[in-house]
């Protein structure tokens, strides 16, 4: 079951960078989020009071969320900038390293270290990326690639959402999903709001646009899927076995990249994304 809802949350993600790159490109990274949070607060108080969950759950554990709002925001700001303005074969697969990221923390918070095979992963994975860095020459390039900005902003997602998956495993085991969810949104929105407006006065009220709103609605509706199944799987599995089947979306956003939107360098970064999948994919075994 928790492969199921890790898969689920994998093309869930996929759909959102789809979303944001053909249809985002032009907004700020503020406005989606901020779309998305009001979008998915609305939702979710819904679904957490039809459910009898309880909203003051998650307060117990105040500290842990407050870490989790200010992760899941830096998380997505740089997932939509990189998806806006990037190139989706080079996003998807630095995005794969997140299950490699979570195995510290997962120690910290779990005291639990991937066996042999997990290492193994880690290696295939770091192949990987040498090959998605490579031109059309036979060299590898890397420090070419992370002078790029949607490497940087993905690379610094990983990092990110490394972190955040195990302290969202930690958290909705004990609270529950829905109610979860609901304080993550609660908190986020007033803070993107904020942030929003000091920074870009008028650029929200310029925004409302039956475009722009169908834009958001769908990469709410993305966002909330993925982020509903990714923590469904957290309650039943380790934090490297589910991250490592949500980034197995690698390949398939490579192809979305070039199918949709033309993005050069196939051979290459499909070689790069399947790696760096695969080794992703082995650490389900670590453990």
């Amino acid at each position: 079951m928790w492969f199921a809802l890790a898969l689920g949350a994998a093309l869930a993600q996929a759909g959102q960078f789809a979303v944001v790159k053909g249809r985002g490109r032009r907004l700020h990274p503020f406005v989606i989020m901020l779309g998305t949070q009001v979008l998915g607060l609305a939702a979710w108080t819904v679904i957490t009071w039809v459910s009898g969950a309880s909203f003051a759950a998650p307060w117990r554990l105040a500290g842990w969320v407050i870490a989790a709002v200010v992760l899941a925001t830096v998380m997505n700001y740089l997932l939509a900038r990189a998806s806006a303005g990037g190139d989706l074969s080079i996003l998807a697969p630095l995005l794969a390293i997140a299950p490699i990221v979570s195995i510290l923390p997962d120690w910290l918070f779990t005291g639990t270290l991937p066996g042999g095979i997990g290492w193994l992963g880690v290696g295939v994975t770091v192949l990987g990326t040498m090959t998605l860095s490579r031109g059309e020459t036979r060299g590898f390039d890397l420090r070419r690639l992370f002078t790029r900005d949607d490497a940087l902003c993905a690379l610094g997602a990983a990092v990110t959402f490394g972190f955040l998956a195990a302290i969202d495993r930690r958290v909705a085991r004990e609270v529950g999903v829905s109610a979860y969810i609901t304080a993550i949104y609660l908190c986020q929105a007033p803070l993107t709001a904020l942030l929003l407006r000091a920074r870009h006065p008028g650029m929200l009220t310029a925004s409302a646009t039956p475009s722009v709103a169908l834009t958001l609605v769908l990469h709410a509706a993305f966002a909330s899927a993925s982020i509903a199944m990714q923590l469904a799987a957290l309650m039943l599995a380790p934090v490297a076995y589910v991250n490592s089947v949500r980034q197995l979306s690698t390949v398939f956003t490579v192809l979305v990249g070039r199918v949709l939107f033309g993005e050069p360098g196939l051979r290459h970064r499909l070689a790069g994304a399947a790696l760096m999948g695969a080794g992703a994919a082995v650490l389900l075994f670590a453990r």
